[in-house]
């Protein structure tokens, strides 16, 4: 049995389908599992236990290009089922040209309702549980329910960081410590500021403080690595700004773009890392599924919420979730001026994230 799986989007929402996979290998042992995605998130299936090939779609490509592959990658096999997550269309139409019989996923633009026969209709605005957790009631269609129940387990093992992988990262690490006058041997905490979309985040400046506050606090005992990508350069400003005005007080952070040695990189070092702290974004959901304590930064809007993007594993001596004490109306997007608790993520103040952070370092 061949299952394609559509997912060719952001890092964080391919993580939360993966558990998909889990759930169909356990229903049927001998399926094959194909995940359709983009270049950035192919590391996330290296040697991935659920997941048997993927299918690497360059988003850049003209339409037809696109199509052309998928069309002939789809007549390489007999698909028996077609389930569409998020992403490109592009699969979708594929899917259906190559008459796959079964055609389901998430009904959502009109593409969706003309390609797929056996979709599901959510309507996740509503917020009434994970992101996960939608994906996988995705595969009611196929007899399979979703047990809330199971939601620990949900995204155990889903991911995989060879002991290799952690041994050349740590070795890439502390050359770049070295080369910054860091001291290698130090443990270290990781704090990803930037994020994809329009999802509101905590100013970039506040950041910078609660750096200052661990280093107070912990006497200079962790090295700290803010990691980021070019894209996420404007997060960065506030932060600089607070770091170049406090700089002799710092001798113990690097700055780390996770571009430069990809995704594989990246995760052989937060797999080590001592905590993350980090806003709703992709590099927050890696934390949380590879075991690393966090301290995660969200958003009151009902769409952007923790209930529906925050960290799987909720124990308290895992994770933890800082949000607006606010009574935030809005569902999609923030109303600015005209709400009365406009810039309303100022109102997390340094000491409650930082207490968060003290309590799960001690």
């Amino acid at each position: 049995m061949n299952i394609v799986i559509n997912r060719t989007d952001a890092i964080g929402d391919t993580v939360l389908t993966i558990p998909m996979a889990r759930v169909l290998k356990q229903k049927y042992p001998d399926s094959k599992i194909i995940f359709i995605i983009s270049p950035k998130t192919q590391d996330l299936f290296l040697d991935n236990r659920y997941v048997d090939e993927t299918w690497v779609i360059d988003p850049n490509l003209p339409f037809f290009n696109k199509l052309s592959i998928l069309y002939n990658k789809f007549k390489s096999i007999h698909v028996d089922y077609y389930l569409y997550v998020g992403g490109s269309q592009v699969s979708t139409f594929a899917a259906w040209l190559c008459r796959v019989k079964f055609r389901g996923g998430l009904k959502s633009k009109w593409k969706s309702f003309l390609f797929l026969n056996r979709g599901v209709r959510q309507s996740r605005s509503m917020v009434l549980m994970h992101e996960f957790e939608y994906n996988l009631n995705l595969l009611a269609p196929m007899g399979i329910e979703y047990n809330y129940f199971d939601r620990e387990s949900a995204l155990q093992d889903i991911l995989s960081v060879e002991d290799q992988t952690k041994l050349d990262a740590t070795e890439y690490l502390q050359q770049e410590f070295k080369k910054n006058n860091l001291d290698a041997d130090k443990d270290y905490i990781v704090i990803h500021p930037g994020m994809i979309g329009h999802t509101l985040n905590w100013p970039s400046r506040n950041y910078g403080r609660l750096i200052s506050r661990i280093r107070i606090k912990f006497k200079n005992k962790y090295n700290i690595i803010i990691s980021y990508t070019p894209s996420d350069n404007k997060y960065l400003e506030g932060l600089k700004d607070h770091i170049t005005a406090t700089s002799s007080k710092f001798n113990n952070i690097l700055f780390l773009d996770g571009s430069i040695k990809g995704l594989k990189n990246y995760m052989g070092i937060l797999s080590q890392a001592k905590l993350f702290v980090g806003p709703s974004t992709g590099p927050t959901h890696l934390a949380n599924v590879l075991g690393v304590k966090i301290v995660g930064i969200y958003s009151p809007i009902k769409v952007q919420s923790a209930t529906r993007w925050g960290p799987v594993n909720r124990n308290l001596e895992q994770s933890r979730v800082v949000v607006p004490d606010v009574v935030c109306g809005e569902v999609i997007n923030c109303i600015e001026s005209n709400c009365p608790y406009y810039e309303c993520m100022s109102k997390i103040e340094v000491d409650e994230v930082f207490s968060n952070v003290s309590d799960l370092l001690n």
